[in-house]
């Protein structure tokens, strides 16, 4: 109890100079004291009390009345009943309101949005009415609504949603950084309005509203919708500071563009910042599927390596018994019969066993295994015969040697399949004399395969399922697929690029 009391009266107090400053800075703006009641310091109220308990509301409904009792009565101005009604009035608004203000940040400006708009109609039906100048009234509201209560959600989510570091030994010997880059351009943007509002002639100052919209769209495309109400306080201020004459036309000119840039400048910062979260999913997305691609090659190759064992061992020993039960049929059968059986049965297990042999190597390379990707490669170049078919090929590994890159075995297998799906194709269709396979490995790993064959047209590049196939593996591992090919001039032959990021 003794720290609610002392809470509440330190409230009360701070936010009764805080009110008193306001009402003066308004009344400068406004010229009117019962209208400048109803611009920032209500705007204040209401902010203060959507983002603070119950429990502390007479505290904040204490500090305005009894200031409005003091003024109106150090002013003589008994027709401020009407502004005290309006206030007491709004409380069954905003209690409504705080029950509803929870969730996302988009809900919590939809509910300062409706309880402005609320607020600002009961003060024109209360004070306007009475008063003969409900338009000027609901307009005022409204500005200060835009202006102060998203303020108060900004100061409230600072102090009160963002995790403290408590002070400490390890805090006080961290080095203060001081963001210059920002402190610099938020002065850069006041010194600019400030000058704009002073530095125009007198035809051109009915558009110095509109051209302090410029700070607004560059902080809201900075830093979102706080960015612009902070831009749109920054050019209230040099309104305020600039203003000159107290003609009612051009109060309602400044409040309407003081209105129009708060809500221009909180709608256009919320569609940025949702346009950001979006982006910020997607690319999340992005990277999710990427992961799982991954994870489904890797889980591709370990299922390929483990069938390619099963089949090598099994198929194996029992193509060895069967050559050895061909081998005992011909020594124990004499007839010409039963040696005809047995070296049929011996041929087609050899068959079986080459048949099977060349499955493997493609459900999974052996060598690949044993030897590693260069030396599979090189294994790869003999075993489709380049050389006999008239095909010079040259392989160059490039890795820095002070750089020690550990290629993961998804990766590996995609290298060589890719090699092996292009020297097929060199082979059957380039009509090539030259080939070339450079690796080179350093914080990515690049493959450029090239060939001076007969080449083909790019709408034919997607037609076969080797190509595609290829392009889909790489995309899965993230990387970069580049397919190029002319089939006349000085540069005929096929270009393959495949850049792969380190796994």
């Amino acid at each position: 109890m003794r720290n609610y009391v002392l809470t509440s009266l330190c409230s009360w107090l701070l936010l009764s100079c805080c009110w008193f400053c306001l009402w003066i800075i308004a009344s400068y703006f406004t010229l009117d004291p019962e209208l400048a009641v109803l611009f920032f310091p209500f705007a204040m109220r209401l902010g203060v009390t959507l983002h603070s308990p119950k429990a502390y509301w007479p505290a904040v409904y204490g500090a305005e009345w009894w200031l409005m009792i003091s003024l109106a009565v150090l002013l003589d101005q008994p027709q401020w009943v009407s502004v005290m009604a309006a206030s007491l009035l709004s409380l069954p608004v905003l209690w409504l309101a705080h029950d509803l203000y929870f969730g996302s940040q988009w809900r919590k400006l939809c509910v300062m949005a409706t309880v402005i708009g609320a607020t600002a109609l009961i003060n024109m039906l209360v004070v306007g009415l009475l008063s003969g100048h409900g338009m000027m009234v609901l307009l005022v509201s409204i500005t200060g609504g835009l202006m102060l209560v998203p303020s108060c959600y900004l100061i409230w989510s600072y102090l009160f949603q963002k995790a403290w570091i408590p002070l400490t030994v390890n805090l006080v010997s961290r080095p203060v950084e001081l963001r210059s880059r920002h402190v610099v351009l938020y002065a850069a943007l006041f010194i600019i309005s400030i000058a704009i509002q002073l530095g125009l002639p007198d035809e051109m100052r009915r558009f110095a509203p509109f051209c302090l919209a410029i700070p607004i769209i560059l902080l809201a495309f900075r830093y979102g919708w706080q960015g612009a109400l902070l831009g749109t306080l920054l050019n209230s201020v040099a309104l305020i500071a600039a203003r000159t004459g107290s003609s009612n036309l051009e109060i309602t000119d400044l409040l309407l563009s003081l209105s129009a840039q708060s809500l221009t400048g909180i709608l256009l910062g919320m569609g940025i910042q949702r346009q950001r979260e979006l982006n910020d999913k997607l690319r999340q997305e992005l990277a999710r599927n990427h992961n799982l691609s991954r994870q489904l090659v890797k889980a591709e190759e370990s299922v390929r390596r483990e069938v390619a064992r099963e089949l090598h061992d099994e198929i194996g020993q029992n193509i060895t018994a069967i050559r050895t039960q061909a081998t005992i049929i011909q020594r124990v059968e004499n007839t010409p019969m039963g040696q005809n059986c047995a070296s049929m049965i011996e041929s087609l297990s050899l068959n079986i066993y080459d048949t099977t042999k060349g499955l493997l190597t493609r459900l999974r390379p052996k060598t690949l295994d044993d030897l590693g990707l260069e030396e599979a490669v090189h294994q790869l170049v003999r075993e489709m015969e380049c050389e006999s078919q008239g095909i010079v090929t040259r392989i160059d590994w490039q890795q820095d040697e002070l750089q020690v890159t550990e290629l993961s075995d998804a990766m590996s297998v995609t290298l060589y399949r890719i090699c092996q799906e292009a020297l097929n194709n060199v082979v059957k269709y380039a009509s090539a004399s030259e080939v070339s396979i450079c690796f080179c490995i350093r914080d990515d790993v690049e493959l450029v395969i090239r060939d001076n064959g007969v080449g083909f047209k790019q709408e034919q590049t997607l037609q076969g399922f080797g190509l595609r196939g290829m392009r889909e593996r790489v995309q899965a591992l993230g990387g970069t697929f580049l397919l190029s090919s002319r089939t006349e001039g000085e540069d005929q032959g096929t270009v393959l690029r495949v850049i792969l990021p380190a796994l």
